[in-house]
């Protein structure tokens, strides 16, 4: 517990140094890999059980059912942008248990021109992620988590490095099947930049809650985003309207109904026979608003999975429509080596 409690301390400096105004850099850390993220709409923080993809990004969630589990992700992206990922977690006693992950982005070659065509060559574009949490319950229904991520950039000839941590708590209640956790995520600064210019982490606060009904083989749960910062509504949706005496256009206010509910995620996981099988869904209100089209809204915003387990091996997939010519396939299989005698 002292040790948890000493990295909680060692993060408070990164994140007195964190920025949340203005356009950041590194967005593609809040990229989640997982199929059950994904499935239920994103920012799933708050489910306790032994689903080490959740602990990637949360913490807290690390627990002893994690021991010795081992998951591979992979992302068929937008324009054949592919993601990847490994985690492995194991549970080291009296310290608490401990996650090491790895998340890649492939974004592909490129060809290499001057201002005027001119072709020099073929160079490639990638991140990288490396992450090494832990997390430990202390006392009655509370635990805390730490994760410390190295970040690496590069894009032709650019280079960019940065650390970040992300903290989190979460209040576990087995005998009403609630959960609860509130996160500080991208708490940190750059190592060296792309153009030696001020590059900040997208610094995020998020709280979320879950639970499983009581008559009903059914969980849901709701995330409430970016408690740091109110208004979320992106430049490039604005819409406009004519005044009436001048005859001007003028930019049209969102609502603060339409401006809370872009903070707002919702997801469901339904388990019918109270077996392998899980079928989730999920809504996200803040991609619903700035990705679709005003006359063709199509599903954007919705996200669909399901989740099974054969043998030793749980298998999961979603499906996630970001826009109406974007439509995300995430993938994971997880498998624990303890089973299998190998660890």
């Amino acid at each position: 517990m002292r040790f948890i409690i000493l990295l909680y301390i060692l993060s408070f400096p990164f994140l007195i140094f964190s920025q949340n105004g203005g356009v950041n850099s590194y967005s593609f850390i809040n990229v989640e890999i997982s199929p059950r993220i994904e499935a239920m709409g994103g920012n799933l923080i708050s489910i306790y059980d032994n689903d080490i993809n959740l602990a990637l990004t949360t913490p807290s969630l690390l627990n002893q059912k994690m021991h010795n589990e081992l998951s591979f992700s992979v992302i068929n992206y937008v324009s054949d942008i592919n993601l990847y990922s490994t985690i492995y977690v194991r549970d080291i006693s009296k310290l608490g248990t401990v996650l090491i992950g790895f998340k890649s982005f492939n974004y592909g070659d490129f060809k290499l021109t001057d201002d005027i065509g001119n072709e020099y060559g073929i160079f490639n574009a990638s991140d990288q992620v490396f992450t090494l949490s832990i997390g430990k319950q202390l006392f009655g229904n509370f635990s805390l988590g730490c994760s410390f991520n190295l970040i690496s950039s590069r894009y032709e000839s650019y280079n960019a490095m940065a650390i970040s941590s992300n903290l989190s708590t979460t209040y576990n209640s087995f005998k009403h099947n609630f959960t609860s956790t509130l996160i500080c995520k991208n708490i940190g600064r750059s190592l060296n930049t792309y153009t030696n210019s001020n590059e900040y982490l997208p610094f995020e606060i998020q709280f979320g809650l879950s639970k499983i009904l009581k008559h009903l083989p059914f969980r849901y749960h709701i995330s409430y985003n970016n408690l740091n910062k109110f208004n979320i509504s992106s430049p490039y949706k604005l819409t406009t309207q004519t005044n009436i005496e001048t005859g001007d256009l003028e930019i049209k206010g969102e609502t603060f109904a339409k401006t809370f509910l872009r903070h707002i995620i919702i997801g469901g996981e339904l388990n019918p026979f109270k077996k392998n099988l899980y079928l989730r869904a999920g809504f996200n209100f803040q991609k619903r608003f700035d990705m679709s089209l005003s006359t063709y809204p199509y599903l954007t915003g919705f996200s669909f999975g399901l989740g099974f387990k054969v043998y030793r091996f749980r298998f999961d997939y979603s499906r996630s429509f970001y826009h109406v010519a974007s439509i995300i396939n995430n993938f994971s299989i997880t498998t624990n080596l303890s089973k299998k005698g190998l660890l």
